[in-house]
């Protein structure tokens, strides 16, 4: 089963670098994969997290056509955001730590919102980065063997 998060915001991050600083300064221990380009982000995202491989899949959708399926059966939004960039993993700790602290990283820099499919709600960057470090802590010693490997040498 695969589990996903959305992050709605009007503006993108200028880089890859400008969001993995924005990881460190929310107090992250996340690595994005360097040689990714933004603009061309559209499947699996190596990471790593604590040192361990990990990583999920990132693609940037459209905002209005997401937002209008989202609000079928969930809460309307209070605003038309011009961006969306999905996270997507599947039942791993590691994996669900890093999209979540990513997410919400990426939600603080862009100054926008995060949307739970999982629970069918929005989260401010404030709550979704305590949720992610709430996770962090949690499943810390939930975490297992990594599931993959990051070779620098690519």
């Amino acid at each position: 089963m695969s589990m996903e998060l959305y992050v709605f915001s009007d503006r993108t991050v200028a880089s890859m670098a400008e969001w993995q600083q924005a990881i460190y300064a929310d107090g992250f221990d996340i690595k994005l994969y360097e040689h990714a380009a933004f603009e061309d982000l559209h499947g699996f995202l190596p990471m790593r997290l604590d040192g361990a491989g990990s990583g999920v899949e990132v693609d940037h959708a459209d905002s209005a056509e997401t937002i209008a399926w989202f609000e079928q059966d969930g809460p309307a939004f209070d605003r038309r955001w011009h961006r969306a960039l999905s996270f997507t993993w599947g039942g791993d700790f590691r994996e669900l730590i890093v999209a979540f602290a990513t997410a919400a990283s990426y939600a603080r820099a862009t100054q926008g919102v995060v949307y739970d499919c999982e629970e069918g709600r929005i989260i401010d960057p404030d709550e979704a980065l305590a949720i992610a470090r709430q996770l962090a802590v949690d499943l810390k010693d939930q975490l297992g063997p990594p599931r993959y490997v990051w070779d620098d040498a690519r």
